[in-house]
Order: structure tokens, then sequence, then C-alpha cells
């Protein structure tokens, strides 16, 4: 099912800039090439004034050289052309999906939750976790939302880890998929607790 998204353009780092004032967006895609380095004027900028929005770096095939830049200026992802559409939709929603747990909101069901049974796919993904924290933890959540009604349930994990370094435990679907069952290294409590366990 393709995805779909409202996206502002800006033509420049300075148009950029302006326009997150009343934007206020969700995510940054940036696009930069040898001569403009626009992207990473647009990373000092948000560093600079503490402005957490994640921004994801596209770059031409021959750019992979600036990544780690890129990723010290704070870039969460870095894609270089050609880009299949799968793989940036991909990325946009694994990186929404963080945004949520980040801020300890419950974010919008799935279609492939409403489209799964739900008994298979938790089985599915207890068996592919990656993430020590979250060893058979996946389960089926819903809620009591009063006068007899639920609601829907998905797929949830309550991450003891987060819960351990003041972090919001409660993550869904797209976050356990892609950062539990995917990279658990792009969970920041994860990270905590490999500087703080180097041995492990």
């Amino acid at each position: 099912m393709a995805v779909r998204h409202e996206v502002n353009v800006a033509s420049n780092a300075r148009g950029a800039i302006r326009s997150l004032i009343n934007d206020k967006p969700q995510i940054i895609l940036a696009g930069t090439d040898a001569k403009k380095m626009d992207a990473y004027e647009l990373l000092r900028h948000l560093q600079q004034e503490q402005i957490n929005t994640p921004t994801i770096v596209v770059s031409p095939a021959s750019g992979g050289k600036y990544q780690s830049v890129a990723m010290k200026l704070g870039a969460v992802a870095f894609l270089e052309y050609p880009i299949e559409e799968e793989t940036l939709n991909e990325t946009v929603t694994r990186i929404l999906a963080n945004g949520f747990a980040q801020k300890g909101k419950q974010p919008p069901i799935t279609q492939e939750e409403l489209d799964s049974n739900l008994t298979e796919l938790e089985a599915k993904l207890n068996r592919h976790m990656k993430c020590f924290a979250g060893k058979n933890q996946v389960y089926i959540n819903s809620f009591i939302l009063g006068g007899g009604q639920k609601s829907k349930p998905r797929i949830a994990l309550k991450c003891s880890l987060r819960q351990q370094y003041s972090q919001p435990p409660n993550v869904y679907y797209e976050y356990v998929r892609d950062v539990c069952c995917g990279n658990p290294t792009s969970c920041s409590a994860h990270q905590r607790f490999n500087e703080e366990h180097p041995e492990r």
C-alpha cells in the first residue's frame, strides 16, 4: 500500500530554516550534493538551536564519504541515490514511530496490524527479537474505552531497559519491528546500556 505524507518544500537551507518556525515538521528530508552543502548547514542550525526534529540526509551515490559528518551533526539516517520508494517509506515510518516512542505517545495502529493475525505476528516478533531486553516481551495490547468498549488489539512491548533510563517504556508494532527486532543499537536506552557495560 502506498504511503502518503504531507510535504512542504524549501529550495535551500535558509528557506528550510525559515519554514521550521511555521511548519513544525515531524521529520526533515534534506538533499545534498558536492557543490551545495545545504543539508549540513541545516543540521548545524538544528544542533545550535537545539531543535530535535529528526533529519534524513539524502546524497548522490558518491556522497557516502560525508555520512559520518552527517551523523555527527545529528542526522538520524543517511540514504544514497538511487533510493527505492519502499526503502524511503520504511525509513520515514521507523523514524516517526521512534518519535512517538520518545514522547511516550501511542502511534496510530498500522494497516499491517489490522490485516494480520496478531497471535502469529506476536510469535514472529518474539522469535526474531534482537534486543536482550525484549526477549519474549511482545504482547497483544488493548484497553477499556468505557461503555463496555475496548480499543482495537495491537502489538506492544513494555521495555524495562527504557524504563531504567527514564524513557517511556511502552513501544508499539513499528518500533518493535524496526528497532527491537531490527536494529536495537538505534535505541538510546540500548546505547546507554552498552556505554555503561562495554564488557557485555
